[in-house]
C-alpha cells in the first residue's frame, strides 16, 4: 500500500530521531548513508523519499532541535510577566531530551560542521520571537527602538558570544567586565532599556560566562 501524506510527517519525524542516535553513537563524520540506511530500516530508494543527503538529514536533525527550543520557549513566555520574557529567551535552556542532546553533541567540538550549524540556527531561528517580544516592549513604553528586528539580532549576538569559549579566553576579571560593558553599550544605544533591564542582563550574562568556563573546566578533568 502506497504511503499517504499523512504518513510521511509522522514517519520522517522518526527518521529524525533515529539519525541524532546514530550522530551521537557513531559521530556526523564518522555516520555513512548506508549506517543511516541501516538504522532507518529503508532501502536506499526508500531513504532518498525522504531525504536526498546525509547534509540534508543533519539540517532537519538541526532544525528540529532548534524548533523544539523555539516552541518551548514561546509556551513559557505567555505565562510570565513581560519584563522577564527577554532575559528568558536569551538565557534559558531546552528542557526536552532531543534538543538537549543535540546542544550537547554540538558543544562537544567532535563535529566542527554540526557546530558550525547549530550555531548559525541558534542565532537565526529565534530571530522572529525575540522582535515580537522586543516589540511589546517598545508598545509598552519600556524600550524605544525604531528596528526590533536589528535589535533582536544584536542581542541573540551578544548572547551566543558570551557562550562561545573560544571568543572569550581566560582574562582579567577587568578586562572581562570591560568586554560586557561594551557589549551592553551596544544594546543600550539600540533599544535605549531602563536601567534595571540593563542590570538584570549584565548578571545574566556574568553568570552565563562562569557556567561557560565552569563546564569547560569540568570536561578537562573528565
Amino acid at each position: 500500500m502506497p504511503r499517504t501524506q499523512k504518513d510521511f510527517a509522522p514517519r520522517k519525524e522518526q527518521l529524525i530521531r533515529i539519525a541524532l542516535d546514530l550522530f551521537l553513537e557513531k559521530g556526523y563524520e564518522r555516520t555513512t548513508i548506508t549506517d543511516l540506511q541501516k538504522a532507518f530500516g529503508l532501502t536506499k530508494g526508500g531513504m532518498y523519499h525522504y531525504f536526498s543527503s546525509k547534509d540534508e538529514i543533519l539540517d532537519a536533525v538541526i532544525d528540529k532541535g532548534i524548533q523544539e527550543m523555539m516552541d518551548e520557549w514561546r509556551a513559557d513566555i505567555v505565562k510570565l510577566p513581560l519584563e522577564q520574557r527577554l532575559l528568558h529567551l536569551l538565557f534559558s535552556d531546552s528542557a526536552n531530551q532531543f534538543t538537549s542532546q543535540l546542544m550537547r553533541y554540538a558543544k562537544s567540538g567532535e563535529s566542527s560542521i554540526v557546530t558550525y550549524k547549530v550555531k548559525d540556527r541558534r542565532i537565526k531561528m529565534p530571530i522572529p520571537l525575540m522582535t515580537e517580544v522586543i516589540q511589546e516592549y517598545v508598545d509598552q513604553g519600556i524600550y524605544t527602538c525604531d528596528y526590533p528586528e536589528e535589535a533582536a539580532e544584536l542581542l541573540i549576538l551578544i548572547a551566543v558570544t558570551c557562550s562561545d569559549i573560544d571568543l572569550w579566553p581566560a582574562e582579567t576579571v577587568e578586562k572581562r567586565n570591560r568586554r560586557i560593558e561594551n557589549l551592553l553599550l551596544m544594546w543600550k544605544n539600540y533599544v535605549h532599556p531602563p536601567q534595571q533591564h540593563l542590570d538584570e542582563v549584565r548578571e545574566k550574562i556574568n553568570q552565563f560566562y562562569d557556567m561557560v568556563y565552569q563546564e569547560a573546566a569540568d570536561s578537562k578533568d573528565l
